[in-house]
């Protein structure tokens, strides 16, 4: 994953690399979208009780 990390920082100048997220953390990223997901797909048979709500 380093070696991925470095890659992709190679085409930025050396003030920017701070700026810029690694690979590592958007993949980390993904994968708390992931446990999120595994959330909302415990909560769906409780929301489909509650009617929707018109504004």
């Amino acid at each position: 994953m380093a070696t991925l990390d470095e890659l992709g920082r190679m085409p930025l100048p050396e003030a920017q690399h701070d700026a810029v997220p690694t690979v590592s953390s958007q993949l980390g990223g993904l994968h708390r979208l992931n446990e999120l997901h595994q959330i909302t797909d415990l909560v769906q048979p409780v929301t489909q009780l509650v009617p929707a709500v018109q504004t």
